[in-house]
């Protein structure tokens, strides 16, 4: 499909291995903080060998055998990290496990960004320790309403043009209304995404696929409720366009396909 203008009009593959024209881009922490260290013990840092090249993704353990993540952080072969919060410094709380099965879902569109979730089988089972730990999911009927202030975290870029980052890095975002999401609309994923905003140009960008939008549930708890999907953004500006917006898998929309899969795989 065709550009009609100069903005919104580009998709970058995590990784930066692909580019296509749909308005999309895919995404890393701009203007964050650095996260206390081992404070997200359920982040997983992604390494992913794709047929053409290699990147990098994240993730978030549900349970000590599987990781949730992106569909479009697939690869042939992935690796993941656990326990780590400086990815370039030997931790001895980390855990590095490989990837035994790789489980997108089979409705997995690149070109619309659809069904943007995807389970990890480790070949071993992650030793839950003070700084391994898994998060929660929203139960059924604990959709976040719009204005709620969330987080996400990752070791996407930092800027723009930038390299990823060596560190964990979070940054707070707000959740809008999904009838005045453009994006959502634009794509008909209405029932399916949530869409979330930053203060200035602060929110996700390349490198933060996959990894988990973490919202208050309850007064007391807090859930991975959303996957990190894709920006919709200026194509010029990008990462630096105050007006994008971060697109997010919407968990409850796809409670079934998880536990049915889960299922499955406690049979094996």
């Amino acid at each position: 499909m065709p550009c009609r203008t100069q903005v919104l009009c580009s998709v970058l593959q995590t990784g930066g291995t692909q580019r296509q024209s749909n308005g999309a881009s895919r995404d890393q922490i701009i203007g964050g903080r650095e996260s206390k260290p081992h404070s997200r013990p359920y982040m997983a840092f992604l390494e992913i060998e794709t047929e053409e090249d290699t990147k990098d993704c994240g993730g978030f353990l549900i349970n000590p055998s599987f990781i949730l993540t992106a569909a479009h952080c697939k690869g042939r072969y992935i690796t993941a990290l656990l326990g780590v919060h400086n990815r370039s410094k030997p931790e001895n709380s980390m855990q590095r496990i490989e990837v035994q099965e790789i489980i997108p879902h089979e409705k997995y569109n690149q070109t619309t960004n659809t069904h943007d979730i995807m389970l990890l089988k480790l070949k071993r089972k992650a030793k839950l320790t003070d700084k391994v730990k898994t998060i929660s999911l929203p139960k059924k009927g604990q959709d976040i309403p719009p204005n709620t202030v969330c987080f996400v975290a990752g070791w996407g870029k930092t800027k723009n043009k930038g390299k990823d980052s060596k560190v964990l890095r979070e940054v707070n975002v707000t959740v809008l209304d999904i009838n005045k999401c453009t994006a959502a609309k634009k794509y008909n994923l209405m029932n399916s995404v949530i869409c979330t905003r930053g203060a200035g140009i602060k929110g996700t960008c390349d490198g933060d696929s996959g990894g988990p939008l973490v919202c208050p549930v309850s007064k007391r708890n807090q859930a991975a409720v959303g996957i990190v999907s894709f920006r919709y953004a200026d194509e010029q500006r990008r990462c630096k366009d105050p007006e994008r917006v971060n697109i997010y898998t919407k968990v409850t929309a796809y409670q079934k396909w998880i536990d049915k899969n889960l299922r499955a795989e406690s049979l094996v």
